[in-house]
């Protein structure tokens, strides 16, 4: 994946946790409370997860603009 995929993956599914989490999505879309819980913690840990696969020296010499030829 490039890494521009990665970032957004990032924070789509840190919002969407964060989102379950706050009580904005309507709680009609899960079976029950323990359903609405594990799918916060899928979205949560998917993020931690592409939180650490960002190449994180490119998003710093991308910053400083580093790759110009």
């Amino acid at each position: 994946m490039k890494n521009y995929q990665i970032v957004l993956t990032t924070f789509i599914s840190f919002g969407v946790g964060y989102k379950i989490l706050m009580g904005e999505v309507p709680s009609h879309y899960f079976a029950g409370p323990e359903n609405e819980l594990g799918c916060a913690v899928i979205a949560l840990s998917m993020g931690f997860l592409s939180l650490i696969a960002w190449d994180w020296k490119g998003l710093g010499m991308w910053l400083v603009g580093g790759n110009k030829k």
